[in-house]
């Protein structure tokens, strides 16, 4: 990404090593670490993001905050305040909704799905309709643990009814 390799090129470098996002150069540096700095598209480090956050090393606010230095675009510094802001244990319910909102906002899906997998009462703010609902928990199913899909059924008790 650094050499303005192509989304599609990089979506298939982390298909074939998908730990490669979080592997660390000599000053300790990783591909997500670079791209922010050479300013690589906001598609480009969601991407990378979703990987490097796998690892749990990296899902502290430190960690996070670690990437935003003065030379990365305003739009990666949004995303990565609002992924900082996500490992507050400080944080409301309030700010879990502004936080999936602005993931939705920027189209960062997985981001979104991240959001309830640690924050599951999350999905009652966002007002869905039933029918929505349902399809909502069938991706959180896919997406996140168990205990998240029965924390968000056990949030929508309307979708039980009649059974």
């Amino acid at each position: 990404c650094v050499s303005g390799a192509s989304i599609d090129v990089i979506r298939l470098l982390l298909c074939a090593w998908p730990d490669v996002a979080r592997e660390k150069g000599k000053l300790g540096r990783t591909p997500l670490h670079l791209a922010c700095k050479k300013g690589a598209s906001l598609d480009v480090v969601q991407l990378l993001l979703e990987q490097w956050l796998k690892a749990a090393e990296n899902r502290n606010r430190h960690s996070v905050e670690s990437l935003i230095d003065e030379h990365i675009s305003t739009d990666t510094k949004d995303l990565l305040v609002h992924v900082s802001f996500l490992f507050n244990a400080n944080q409301s319910n309030a700010s879990h909704y502004e936080i999936i909102s602005f993931f939705m906002d920027i189209d960062w899906w997985n981001g979104a799905m991240l959001v309830i997998d640690m924050h599951p009462t999350v999905t009652k703010m966002l007002g869905l309709d039933m029918k929505v609902t349902a399809d909502l928990i069938s991706v959180v199913g896919k997406c996140c643990s168990l205990t998240t899909m029965s924390k968000v059924i056990e949030n929508e008790p309307e979708l039980l009814e009649g059974i």
